[in-house]
């Protein structure tokens, strides 16, 4: 998630004032920071009644397909269209930890740690660099200053914030990676066709 706003919203001053996800998605502010919002989320997000109550802090930035929050707890809620991960990539060691996650219709949604960021400098961001790379994979608008994509876990590991900046090099590196985790045998010639469609039109 490019997050192209970062500021707090004025109705979420007080740590006391806070909104339901539902209202915060309806909000006028909220609208007008990120896109079509209420099109996008709110039809979906109204279907899950226990996801709609939750409460809202404060607003952290959207991208062009997501929008994230802080909630009450302190837990970070990322709504987006479609699954976060790259060509579905499986969730490594080196992404944000998650607490739980769901979907409802084509919009997913994850509750995430909170990370840290204070005192962070780009030495940081090579190291993510290189633990991308160790994956296999290739690191994706992550200049060396993205300190923003960066953040310390309360366990005190280093994590990125956003998985779209870990990528697969390839199609053909996506759908190897995906046979490896989900099939016990090879895969055929129709499978492979069958997976190449999937992940294009996913």
């Amino acid at each position: 998630m490019k997050i192209y706003k970062n500021e707090p919203l004025i109705f979420f001053k007080s740590s006391n004032n806070t909104k339901t996800l539902e209202q915060t998605l309806r909000d006028k502010s909220v609208a007008d920071k990120s896109f079509e919002v209420e099109d996008i989320f709110v039809k979906n997000i109204a279907n899950d009644k226990e996801l709609a109550q939750t409460l809202i802090r404060d607003y952290i930035g959207c991208g062009s397909s997501a929008i994230a929050f802080e909630t009450e707890n302190g837990e970070v809620l990322k709504l987006t269209q479609g699954n976060h991960y790259p060509f579905g990539r499986p969730r490594e060691n080196f992404d944000v930890p998650i607490y739980r996650e769901g979907k409802i219709n084509k919009i997913h949604y994850y509750f995430e740690e909170k990370l840290l960021q204070h005192g962070l400098s780009d030495g940081f961001v090579e190291i993510m660099r290189d633990m991308i790379r160790e994956k296999g994979y290739k690191p994706y608008d992550l200049e060396e200053n993205a300190i923003h994509q960066i953040g310390i876990s309360s366990k005190g590991t280093l994590h990125l914030i956003d998985p779209e900046c870990a990528q697969f090099k390839t199609i053909f590196h996506a759908l190897w990676k995906k046979s490896k985790t989900t099939l016990s045998s090879k895969l055929s010639f129709s499978h492979f066709s069958k997976a190449l469609h999937k992940l294009q039109y996913k």
